[in-house]
């Protein structure tokens, strides 16, 4: 018994030392969707032709700066013909300034694809600035599509990856 206790405190200290380093659920008032927020991000609502979005905003005025980090989330209407076949298919070869997907994970029951695609870019300056993003598409319903798009430069990616997957990757429909 005497051992337990040390072993215990231990384990307390540890989860209170870990805890501001933990995200939080954000879900949708209007219950479109959930997704992970690291801490100490933002998340903005926001509406573009009739389709509402949210986007992430980092805590760090260099990662929002120099890595040049995007996150948006998107609820919008299904096209008429796509198919996550289709998307899965087109991201797996190149196109344009667009490599082959580096990894392609689809889960037809779920229906939702998630890749990790790099695409170069000329920003001001006529600079080339190669993209690395990771993509989520997942089907609800018929005639709607969750799109969630996670990027930074391909230079500072290594540094906010873990952040950016964790969001992108956590996109669901948030079913109340």
């Amino acid at each position: 018994m005497p051992t337990f206790l040390p072993r215990f405190l231990i384990l307390l200290t540890g989860l209170a030392l870990a805890e501001p380093g933990l995200a939080a659920v954000y879900r949708d008032p209007q219950g479109a969707v959930r997704f992970v927020v690291p801490d100490g991000w933002r998340v903005r609502t926001q509406r573009q032709d009739g389709v509402r979005q949210w986007k992430l905003v980092p805590p760090k005025a260099d990662q929002r700066e120099r890595a040049a980090i995007d996150v948006l989330i998107k609820v919008r209407p299904a096209r008429g013909n796509e198919s996550l076949d289709r998307l899965a298919r087109r991201l797996k070869k190149g196109e344009g300034d667009r490599e082959p997907a580096l990894s392609l994970q689809y889960n037809k029951t779920e229906q939702r694809l998630f890749a990790d695609v790099r695409e170069g870019g000329f920003v001001s300056g006529r600079l080339w600035i190669m993209r690395r993003e990771y993509r989520l598409y997942q089907k609800v319903g018929r005639k709607t599509m969750i799109e969630a798009r996670c990027s930074a430069t391909a230079a500072e990616f290594g540094h906010v990856r873990r952040a950016l997957s964790s969001i992108c990757a956590s996109v669901r429909p948030d079913k109340p």
